[in-house]
C-alpha cells in the first residue's frame, strides 16, 4: 500500500520539479508534459508485476453502459456551474487578462491555436487522468483501505491542478478552486465505484473540460 501511495503522488512531484526548474521554458510543450510519463509508465509496471489487467481491472469496459445517464447529468451540471460562476462572478473573482497571459505563457497556446489543443485536452488528457486517478489510484487503493482510497487520490488530483493555477488566483478564488477540485474528485471516484467502469467518470470529466476550454477560448479572444 505504501508503494501505491507513493506512485499516486509522483505526477504532482514531477510537476513541482518542472516548475522549479522552469522546464517548460527550456523544453516547451515537452517540458510541460513530462509529468504525464508518471501517469502511464509506473502504473503499467505496477499492474504488470501485480497481475492486474488494465482493460479488465481498471477500464472495465464490459460495464460501459452503467451510470451513463447520471454521468451525462452530472457533466451537464458541471458545464452549467462552470459557465454560470464564470459569467456571473468572473470579473469579481479573477483577473482575466492575467489568466489569459498565464495560459498563453504556461501552455503555449493562443487564440489561433486553442482549437487545436482543445480536442487533446478534452478527450485524451481527461482519459489519461481518469485512468490514473480513478482507475489506478482510487480503484486499487480503495480495496486496501477505503478511507485512504477516497482521500489520497482526491488530494493528489486537487494538488496537481493547483500547482498549475495557484499563481493565477487570489486567496478566495483559490479556496473555491481547492474545494471544487476536491469535491469533483470525490464525485468521480464515487461514480467509478458505482459504475464499475471508467467510462462514466470520463464522460463527466470530458464535459467539465468542455466548459473549461470554452472559458479559455473567451479569455484568449
Amino acid at each position: 500500500m505504501v508503494l501505491l501511495a507513493i506512485l499516486i503522488f509522483l505526477p504532482a512531484g514531477m510537476i513541482t520539479l518542472q516548475l522549479v526548474l522552469d522546464l517548460d521554458a527550456l523544453l516547451g510543450i515537452w517540458g510541460y508534459s513530462l509529468y504525464k510519463f508518471f501517469f502511464i509508465v509506473p502504473p503499467l509496471i505496477y499492474c504488470r508485476r501485480s497481475g492486474i489487467g488494465i482493460l479488465r481491472d481498471i477500464f472495465k469496459l464490459r460495464h460501459w453502459r452503467r451510470c451513463l445517464w447520471p454521468a451525462l447529468g452530472l457533466g451537464g451540471l458541471a458545464i452549467v456551474l462552470f459557465a454560470g460562476v464564470y459569467g456571473l462572478l468572473g470579473d469579481r473573482l479573477v483577473d482575466k487578462e492575467l489568466i489569459a497571459a498565464k495560459i498563453g505563457e504556461q501552455f503555449s497556446v493562443g487564440a489561433a491555436t486553442v482549437f487545436l489543443i482543445a480536442p487533446v485536452t478534452i478527450f485524451a488528457n481527461s482519459l489519461l487522468e481518469e485512468f490514473f486517478y480513478r482507475g489506478f489510484a482510487f480503484g486499487l487503493l480503495v480495496k486496501k483501505n477505503r478511507r485512504l482510497g477516497y482521500l489520497l487520490p482526491a488530494v493528489a488530483f486537487t494538488g496537481q491542478h493547483l500547482l498549475f493555477i495557484h499563481h493565477w488566483l487570489t486567496p478566495f478564488p483559490l479556496a473555491l478552486a481547492v474545494a471544487g477540485l476536491f469535491l469533483l474528485a470525490l464525485v468521480l471516484q464515487r461514480i467509478y465505484e458505482q459504475a464499475d467502469s471508467l467510462v462514466a467518470p470520463w464522460i463527466i470529466h470530458v464535459l467539465g473540460d468542455v466548459a473549461m476550454m470554452g472559458i479559455a477560448v473567451t479569455l484568449l479572444r
